[in-house]
């Protein structure tokens, strides 16, 4: 009887204690749902002051106190026009108003400078909010405080109403995003071609005989400096000599026609001679006149130049010894003596003052009037010649200065301005070319070098000017994200002008003095791409 008693009351403990142990485990389940499974603190237990409310938004991830997705009003925005799923106003929702986008009304648009005009730097400068960028910059969020009212796709766009934040500088600075302010300097928008330089057309000249020979003579180099009319060869041409003699003969012809016609004309008068032979006197001295002009003008053509009156009275001799050296300076005539120098001698001379660029020739060579016996340059200017494409050609007028820079890199570079613009395309290159004048009195530059060019279409000595990190397509329009505040960036549209490497022009959007995101900005960028999903924008 005991025995049984004993098992009895050992069973019934055992299920109490299981009882027990199963309550407890309820009532802590129950204590977990209730308080968020988070210990009480000790200033709780023993009935202390209670805590103060954390200034946080869990939602955007930035102090709750300035949240101004949350607390629009902190933008500037009505919180009773405002959508909280999208974050903008609601009146300008295009996610939950698609007609926006087709009917939108124009009146925060600038037509005259194509951005918003809430946001034209040009019409209202007050709108700018000028900082200190910092000497360095994960969360973020994107609201809105404003929107346009436009009536096309750039016009209706809400883009430049998002604001992105950040919960500090320190989170900007996590994030990678860099700062810079926007700056005034000179920009230059330019084309950008490969060009070749040769030799100024203009000032190059290709010299043969005058007269088929021999070259007898040769007194120039390749790289020899030579003046105008300086000699670089003499030719040794019987069609020379022939011209010579018949100048002579007819000088001596005409000299007799003359003297016969004056004592007919005498005679004439006394009456021993008829109208007739007077007539035929007169006809005969016209036609021995004939062919001295006709003589002289074959002796010019040769480089022979020679006034009659120079001649025509001197003796008989020293005609011969004059005509004999006809076309050839003293220089050269006492560079081959007098007794060597025949009457067929004719020079090459230089038409300008130049550089010897080529010689074809040596002394005893066949010279006739198709070979080149002497290149002259002068190289104290030269061509640059550019070749264009054609969509940039249109942009090019003359004048426009163009800056040359050889392939070799050890020349500095090198200005010239514009002076033909070739009016066809090449048919295999399809560009256009275009040549500028430079100078080069230094002879730096060499013919038939290559290197690049570059035309400045337009200069601006004061652009507003931003890092081109700090710009962004978002679909329909160029921005930048312009710090306001402390972690809050507005995103402005832009319109652009120059670009010119590491910098690019802003016409109209920004003026100097505000401070915007450069390198990292595409976190902004990424921000506000995330906040038009839906929106009916994102295309």
């Amino acid at each position: 009887m005991n025995a049984r008693f004993m098992q009895f009351v050992g069973q019934a403990a055992r299920r109490a204690a299981s009882l027990l142990v199963f309550a407890a485990l309820a009532g802590i389940v129950y204590w977990g749902h209730q308080t968020g499974w988070k210990a009480p603190r000790l200033a709780d237990l023993w009935g202390g002051p209670p805590p103060a409310k954390e200034d946080w938004c869990q939602t955007h991830n930035v102090p709750l106190s300035r949240c101004i997705a949350c607390r629009p009003e902190l933008g500037g925005a009505d919180p009773k026009d405002w959508c909280k799923e999208h974050g903008v106003p609601e009146s300008k929702c295009t996610a939950c108003h698609p007609e926006i986008l087709t009917q939108g009304k124009a009146a925060d648009w600038c037509r005259e400078h194509g951005v918003p005009e809430s946001q034209c730097t040009l019409c209202h400068p007050d709108i700018a909010v000028k900082g200190q960028p910092p000497a360095s910059e994960t969360d973020a969020t994107v609201t809105s405080v404003a929107a346009g009212t436009p009536d096309s796709k750039a016009v209706t766009c809400q883009t430049h109403a998002l604001r992105v934040q950040f919960a500090s500088e320190a989170a900007v600075r996590k994030a990678g995003v860099r700062l810079d302010a926007v700056q005034e300097r000179p920009m230059a928008a330019c084309v950008q071609a490969s060009a070749e330089v040769e030799y100024d057309q203009t000032r190059l000249a290709r010299l043969s005989a005058r007269a088929p020979g021999t070259v007898r003579y040769v007194f120039a180099q390749v790289g020899q400096k030579v003046a105008a009319g300086e000699v670089l060869a003499l030719v040794d041409a019987a069609e020379v000599g022939r011209a010579k003699a018949e100048f002579l003969q007819v000088l001596a012809v005409a000299d007799a026609k003359s003297k016969t016609l004056d004592r007919i004309r005498a005679s004439s008068r006394e009456g021993f001679r008829t109208q007739a032979e007077l007539l035929e006197a007169e006809a005969a001295l016209r036609e021995a006149r004939i062919r001295l002009l006709g003589a002289q003008q074959a002796l010019a053509n040769l480089g022979a130049s020679i006034a009659i009156e120079e001649v025509a009275n001197l003796p008989e001799d020293r005609m011969a010894e004059r005509v004999r050296f006809l076309g050839l300076p003293d220089a050269a005539v006492k560079a081959i003596g007098s007794g060597a120098a025949t009457a067929n001698l004719i020079p090459v001379t230089a038409p300008l003052d130049g550089t010897v660029v080529a010689c074809n020739v040596v002394a005893g060579e066949v010279a006739d009037l198709n070979k080149t016996l002497f290149t002259v340059a002068d190289i104290s200017r030269m061509w640059v010649v550019l070749d264009v494409r054609q969509e940039d050609a249109a942009r090019i007028s003359a004048g426009q200065t163009v800056v040359f820079r050889p392939d070799s890199g050890a020349e500095a570079a090198i200005t010239g301005k514009v002076a033909w613009i070739s009016t066809e395309a090449d048919d295999k290159t399809r560009t256009v070319k275009v040549r500028a004048e430079v100078e080069n009195t230094d002879g730096r530059l060499k013919a038939h070098t290559f290197g690049a060019g570059r035309i400045v279409v337009r200069e601006t000595p004061q652009a507003v000017a931003v890092p081109s990190d700090a710009i962004h397509w978002e679909g329909c329009c160029n921005v930048v994200f312009v710090r306001l505040g402390e972690g809050i960036f507005q995103t402005r549209k832009v319109r652009l002008g120059i670009r010119s490497g590491p910098v690019t022009e802003v016409l109209v959007g920004v003026i100097p003095g505000e401070v915007v995101a450069t390198t990292g900005s595409h976190v902004l960028k990424s921000e506000i791409l995330k906040s038009r999903l839906g929106a009916g924008c994102c295309d």
